[in-house]
């Protein structure tokens, strides 16, 4: 773990880059236009989502850089300082024989995930939203050619049902390029930082408490806590 803040900043670096397309979509009036388009608001409910998860990723980024941080410094918090300190108390239950820390690292690595694997479902309920989006753009685009066969050459009534068929094609078209940037894009990108960062880490905490933690425990003497591996 040479830099304990390159997860932090991997999330500004793309971050930057998409705040940077948004403002010049923004200056040339596409979020504007992909609003309007939208008759069936499914592009604005998948923005407030997006908004709501954004959030929610970027403080676990942020949370997940302070542990590797803390991780790497030996700081006698965090979920390290924890996990080694569980791994003790368990050698204690077991009068000093060897830990087998299997069940330890398993539960370790679900409770870091669980966050991760929530932003990964809602990234690709986004693409999901934006797909239906698209049906239900092509069910009122292709009603409306319908309405345009059967009612005949009344010029109003052929603007009208025109009108419909164009609403649609937006509804279908701008919901599913919502959905894929911000879920499948923006969303998905957040969701494999963590992952990897997470992952690491778990990998790395259980490496030395292999390498140094169990073995001191299991030679009766005092591991050094949390210090950083030589």
């Amino acid at each position: 773990m040479t830099n304990t803040n390159a997860l932090l900043y991997k999330w500004l670096l793309t971050n930057s880059f998409a705040v940077l397309i948004l403002y010049v979509a923004w200056l040339q009036d596409w979020i504007a236009l992909v609003i309007e388009s939208d008759a069936s608001y499914l592009s604005l409910a998948m923005g407030v989502i997006f908004l709501i998860l954004w959030a929610f990723s970027s403080y676990h980024i942020l949370v997940a850089n302070r542990e590797i941080g803390r991780f790497a410094d030996g700081h006698g918090e965090g979920v390290a300082a924890d996990y080694f300190d569980k791994l003790r108390q368990k050698s204690r239950n077991l009068n000093g024989h060897v830990v087998d820390q299997a069940i330890l690292a398993g539960a370790l690595r679900v409770r870091l995930m669980t966050p991760i694997q929530v932003i990964g479902y809602v990234a690709n309920t986004l693409i999901l939203l934006g797909l239906i989006g698209t049906v239900v753009g092509f069910v009122i685009a292709v009603g409306g050619l319908g309405d345009s066969i059967a009612q005949g050459e009344d010029v109003e009534r052929v603007k009208g049902v025109l009108g419909q068929i164009v609403n649609g094609m937006g509804i279908a078209l701008f919901t599913t390029l919502v959905g894929s940037i911000l879920g499948g894009i923006w969303l998905q990108l957040h969701y494999q930082l963590l992952l990897r960062a997470v992952a690491n880490l778990v990998v790395h905490i259980v490496e030395r408490a292999d390498i140094e933690i169990i073995p001191a425990l299991a030679n009766g003497g005092a591991p050094a806590p949390n210090a950083p591996s030589r």
